[in-house]
């Protein structure tokens, strides 16, 4: 029995740490010396819940709509006022959200429709950088197992979503050159603790993972 414990210890133990993909390039601190501004995408935002039973279809596909849509630009500005609340450490400028937004925009691959961006992966990152004229560029993920409420969305509040909804994130860092140099990624955490808008969950998400950023103090190797 006790063996049988240790292992399943063990077992989520390692779990965690597989969820947690950290990295951190061992010439960090030689890429980012040349660095000027860098550029955060609108993130690739994925809502994974389920259709509460007092939610009729209709409003439940208007609400994940409206949430994966509004939800990547908000993780976009979350991330970037994130780093600008570091201003007096930060040597890397992000570049501002609307300038990196029209230039994707302009782009004619990359598509952008009410609201919502992709196929960010038709370019390699060292592309997107000379698109944006840029020295780096942070990609981003969202999953979410709750719907939040946006500015513009239905009142989701009342509606109680069953069990513990899970949402987690990760940021992805590359060089100009396509070299990645950092990625960091949450553990799964539950959505019931990240407040019900989305900009509370996001603020909730960052928190940390932008504060180990290599622009915002985190310890380079």
């Amino acid at each position: 029995m006790k063996k049988l414990i240790i292992i399943l210890l063990v077992s989520l133990w390692g779990s965690d740490i597989l969820a947690q993909r950290d990295y951190t390039h061992d010439d960090i601190k030689k890429y980012i010396s040349d660095q000027k501004v860098f550029a955060v995408l609108p993130f690739t935002f994925k809502v994974t819940a389920e259709k509460p039973r007092k939610m009729s279809q209709e409003d439940f596909e208007a609400a994940v709509y409206d949430l994966e849509k509004n939800g990547a630009i908000v993780a976009q500005e979350t991330v970037i006022n994130r780093v600008l609340r570091k201003k007096n450490r930060v040597a890397v400028d992000p570049q501002p959200q609307a300038r990196t937004n029209a230039l994707l925009r302009r782009a004619s691959e990359i598509t952008y429709t009410d609201g919502v961006y992709g196929a960010f992966d038709y370019y390699l990152p060292e592309e997107l950088c000379e698109m944006l004229g840029v020295d780096a560029v942070l990609m981003g993920n969202v999953n979410s197992g709750k719907i939040f409420t946006t500015g513009g969305s239905i009142a989701l509040k009342v509606l109680g979503f069953g069990g513990s909804p899970s949402v987690s994130a990760d940021l992805t860092l590359f060089h100009k050159d396509g070299t990645m140099i950092w990625q960091w990624s949450s553990p799964t955490m539950k959505g019931g603790s990240m407040g019900n808008s989305v900009n509370e969950m996001m603020d909730y998400l960052f928190k940390k993972g932008a504060r180990k950023m290599p622009y915002t103090g985190m310890e380079s190797k």
